[in-house]
């Protein structure tokens, strides 16, 4: 048996390529350095073949690669094959018509899919491509299909804009002398209804289950002319959705830096609820420091009867910008992974699944951070 080929690159340690592999962002890259790794921190080439789900002979070819070309050897070679049906003029403009989006009245659609884009291609540019070629290239020029957010007619952007670009001046302005001197925290602040109707979410549901999906309608036609029974539908599994209308309202805040949160739980969205919810969080806030509450304008949070702590600053955002308030995002995630696909008893019982739920989103503060930190959301003082 011949002896193993030798690591001879000496250009990086064991340690200095487990970094790298953790950095790289290329997942096979990663891989075969963490092979690499292991051999020279002292095991076998088969124990390192096998933690990284590779072959042994591909394991040598790697190390053969390594000791010529070093980390950079182990990244894939970038493959051949035959020159692309359009040139990069032609997909820049497609980019083009992606985000302009399309006009009902001009391309009979009022959203783009794949056979639309290759209906439009073309037309504009006399090229036949196929569907499946066609996806492969909107995805490497870096397009998904994915859900848009919906924007309120009234939402001004340059408005947001300028919230967000000045907001550390927003903040300069609106706190005193005291406040500005010492530690700050900026807190995010919405509240949401949560009912017994609820929700239902995607689930994993089992595949073999489904009937055949025929997608030629030419072919189904064929089948119903000649009397067959033809099922063109997915099976979806089945969710009990509850169409009683109980409901709370869960109001909740959260400080990113310190990845903490308070909630407060109303039989009503109003003033007296909300003056309970600053109270809760002006005492959360770390002693000696100042809390900024970003939130938006609704009736209960600019009344006149509003008690705001001496430790909190309210600031407001602009009208109609959810999306510039992350506890959306934090209300959606709770919504979708505590509260849908449920049927509450009573508004007893949703009144402890909110608490519950929020004590699980708590416990994450990770996730709150994560979810919640932005860039521009920033204290003057630091």
């Amino acid at each position: 048996m011949s002896a193993a080929t030798p690591i001879t690159w000496t250009a990086h340690t064991a340690d200095e390529l487990h970094a790298l592999s953790r950095h790289c962002g290329d997942a096979k890259q990663a891989s075969r350095a963490r092979a690499l790794a292991m051999i020279m921190e002292g095991a076998s080439r088969t124990e390192a073949a096998r933690a990284q789900g590779m072959e042994l002979q591909i394991l040598r070819d790697w190390v053969l690669r390594y000791n010529t070309e070093g980390f950079d050897g182990l990244a894939d070679l970038p493959r051949g094959g035959s020159e692309g049906r359009l040139t990069d003029a032609q997909i820049a403009e497609i980019g083009a018509w992606i985000e302009a989006g399309p006009e009902l009245e001009r391309d009979g659609v009022t959203r783009w899919r794949v056979q639309d884009i290759v209906r439009k291609i073309e037309e504009a540019f006399g090229v036949i491509h196929p569907e499946s070629g066609a996806r492969m290239m909107l995805r490497r020029a870096g397009f998904r299909f994915v859900s848009g957010r919906p924007v309120h007619p009234k939402a001004d952007a340059e408005r947001q804009r300028s919230f967000v670009a000045e907001f550390e001046a927003q903040l300069t302005s609106a706190l005193s002398s005291e406040a500005l001197a010492g530690p700050m925290e900026i807190w995010f602040q919405d509240e949401a209804r949560i009912g017994q109707k609820g929700m239902t979410t995607r689930v994993w549901a089992n595949g073999k289950q489904r009937p055949r999906i025929v997608r030629d309608h030419r072919y189904i036609a064929a089948m119903i002319s000649k009397g067959w029974s033809c099922e063109i539908t997915k099976q979806r599994p089945r969710i009990v959705r509850d169409h009683r209308y109980g409901y709370v309202y869960l109001f909740g805040a959260t400080c990113a830096e310190r990845g903490v949160g308070i909630a407060h739980v109303a039989d009503r969205a109003n003033t007296a609820s909300m003056n309970e919810h600053l109270a809760a969080i002006g005492a959360a806030v770390a002693p000696g420091a100042h809390g900024v509450i970003v939130l938006d304008g609704a009736g209960w949070h600019r009344s006149g009867d509003l008690l705001v702590p001496p430790n909190l600053t309210l600031v407001h955002l602009p009208p109609y910008s959810p999306e510039l308030n992350p506890m959306e995002q934090i209300i959606l995630f709770l919504k979708s992974n505590r509260f849908a696909n449920r049927v509450f008893k009573d508004v007893s019982a949703l009144r402890d699944a909110c608490w519950t739920g929020w004590q699980w989103l708590t416990d994450q503060p990770d996730v709150i951070t994560n979810t919640t930190r932005r860039s521009w959301a920033v204290a003057p003082s630091c």
